[in-house]
């Protein structure tokens, strides 16, 4: 098969997850004068069910897509890919309390942040005098707030994880306006006016509000004069520099740990979602000028500040018709649905590559000491495979070795897995543009699991295991790990970022977190601070020490600290240890 021909079927895949009724267009296909167009039944029976035809060779962001909105409003997921990429129309009820950490008994009359926990704002709790204590305002809303979502960590200092809101107010992304908070909050809270807006909703360690008018939408709970447990600060003055763990006292502890009450699913309860009016910069049709920069790089360093003018004016226009937008989704719970494809397959296909690594057999065991190991791996895993699939597989369907391409005999069952869960809905339901992008994540996503899980059925079904010698069974496995492997990589789930082997009941798992890996003279790695390049990549992520000075023991902050964050077990109770240097 050419290589157009190859482009042409991965793209007639990724429009058939989508309704014929749609009838949107094929982009011209790369590198040759071929055009794709909508396909003939011919076209679909011909490629959509295609074994051998990886979407994850594609140029596709469905992947992304799919881990990012399953991940909104969890710690874990925006902690681990920091650089926000969906912005979603958010309702917070009636009833809900907020707090606001001050140094005066006065409400604000100006734009300010207000944390959904206590061990955030208390952070901003703070003495003008030594002896005189704090203020800490407990605020709770009279009536739904409405809000804008940030993703990503959007409310830390670091580049990449405020281009979104940048892009908004600014129309442009410039490192010199990292700490420009105040005038981020007050140009934004303008702009959110003409849509009615009374915040937005941002991360650090944990959730936060950036309040428009403390007037409106909420009343005074409580306003305490606390103990204050830090030093005493002139009003304005920057928070003083984080002092080494092993010097923290256990309230600030608390305020990274109060953030891993939402590491997963449900996450932050306290806000409602609406994704029939998402907006992501990974919808390649809206944002096109994403795309090619996005291409050479690992998801860690996908950031939104390269986008160009004329999708800079897609954006607005795009916020503009959703925030104006009376409800008019189809009903289809989203996250729901998301969830199952989750609940369903992310355990079983970790086991999977577990089994197909070889992991679940113990070298030393002379249960099976006659069965050589690749053999047992092999039909061990076909086994598996096949009880996954007992709601697909027809009656009807046996392997056949007439066919034109390997394993066509199983596209029944390779159809039926990708698109139950969704027939329904393509067919039915009348979908916001939102939710198309929604439905197309989804089905891409279900589509590449059944791809991989059905063809490691229908291979063993075909080759039939038990005829086969050792040098047989080593290749087949080989084969299967490998595209298990590309298929785990390719999710990249969120819930498959874990502390192995699991942590102690006096551990807590720890993704490193801003502002907890700043370098031991209290200042932040020197790469996060870099000029991006024109790309808006390369720069921010340039190699080289990222700190000024050592610690004592010579370490620097690792980069997988703030680059490529990796879970580790850290101690929640004393003696803690330290973060990041």
């Amino acid at each position: 098969m050419g290589a157009s021909a190859r482009r042409t079927c991965i793209v007639i895949i990724q429009l058939a997850a989508l309704s014929w009724a749609t009838q949107v267009a094929l982009q011209r296909t790369a590198g040759s004068n071929d055009h794709c167009h909508i396909p003939s039944s011919e076209d679909v029976d011909l490629c959509r069910w295609r074994f051998d035809i990886p979407l994850s060779s594609s140029n596709t962001t469905s992947n992304f897509i799919f881990d990012g909105v399953s991940s909104l409003l969890q710690e874990w997921g925006n902690t681990h890919y920091r650089s926000g990429h969906n912005i979603v129309p958010a309702t917070m009820p009636t009833g809900t309390l907020l707090y606001h950490g001050t140094y005066r008994n006065v409400t604000p009359t100006t734009p300010e942040w207000v944390a959904l926990d206590p061990e955030l704002s208390y952070m901003f709790c703070r003495a003008v005098e030594e002896g005189k204590g704090c203020y800490h305002l407990t605020l709770s809303t009279t009536r739904p707030l409405n809000l804008l979502y940030f993703d990503g960590n959007s409310a830390a200092k670091l580049h990449g994880c405020m281009d979104a809101q940048d892009l908004i107010v600014w129309g442009d992304v410039d490192p010199d306006r990292l700490f420009k908070e105040d005038e981020r909050i007050n140009r934004l809270c303008e702009w959110g006016k003409q849509y009615k807006l009374d915040g937005f909703l941002r991360m650090q360690a944990n959730f936060e509000i950036m309040l428009c008018d403390f007037r409106s939408g909420v009343e005074q709970v409580s306003f305490l004069n606390l103990i204050n447990q830090g030093p005493a600060l002139p009003p304005g003055a920057p928070p003083p520099k984080m002092p080494r763990l092993k010097q923290y006292p256990m309230w600030m502890f608390h305020y990274l740990e109060s953030g891993h009450r939402y590491k997963h699913f449900p996450g932050e309860t306290r806000v409602k979602l609406d994704l029939s009016k998402l907006v992501s910069f990974y919808d390649s049709d809206l944002f096109p000028s994403l795309s090619t920069p996005r291409i050479e790089y690992e998801r860690w360093q996908h950031r939104v500040n390269a986008l160009s003018k004329p999708d800079r004016e897609q954006l607005l226009e795009r916020l503009d018709e959703v925030l104006k937008a009376e409800s008019g989704g189809s009903g289809v719970d989203w996250t729901s649905l998301y969830r199952v494809v989750i609940h369903r397959y992310a355990d079983r296909l970790e086991l999977l590559q577990y089994m197909l690594h070889g992991s679940h057999i113990n070298t030393t065991s002379t249960t099976n000491r006659d069965t050589p190991r690749a053999e047992k791996i092999a039909k061990d895993v076909h086994e598996y495979a096949a009880s996954l699939l007992t709601a697909y597989v027809l009656n009807d369907v046996r392997p056949r070795h007439d066919t034109k391409h390997p394993f066509s005999w199983a596209s029944p069952v390779f159809e039926h897995c990708a698109t139950t869960h969704t027939k329904f809905i393509l067919h039915s339901l009348h979908l916001t543009s939102s939710e198309r992008l929604l439905l197309k994540a989804v089905n891409d996503v279900l589509h590449e699991i059944c791809r991989v899980v059905v063809g490691i059925w229908a291979e063993g079904m075909e080759i039939g295991l038990q005829s086969q010698d050792k040098a047989s069974f080593e290749e087949v496995v080989a084969k299967w790990k490998g595209e298990m492997d590309v298929l785990v990589k390719w999710l990249d789930w969120s819930v498959w970022v874990k502390c192995k082997p699991e942590c102690g009941y006096e551990e807590t798992c720890y993704l490193p977190t801003f502002p907890f890996f700043r370098c031991p003279d209290g200042t932040w790695p020197t790469s996060l601070s870099s000029q991006p390049g024109v790309s808006g990549f390369e720069a921010a992520y340039e190699d080289g020490e990222p700190c000024k000075n050592t610690s004592s023991n010579g370490a620097v902050v690792p980069e997988y600290e703030w680059i490529r964050p990796q879970p580790r077990c850290i101690r929640r109770l004393r003696p803690l240890e330290t973060l990041g240097w």
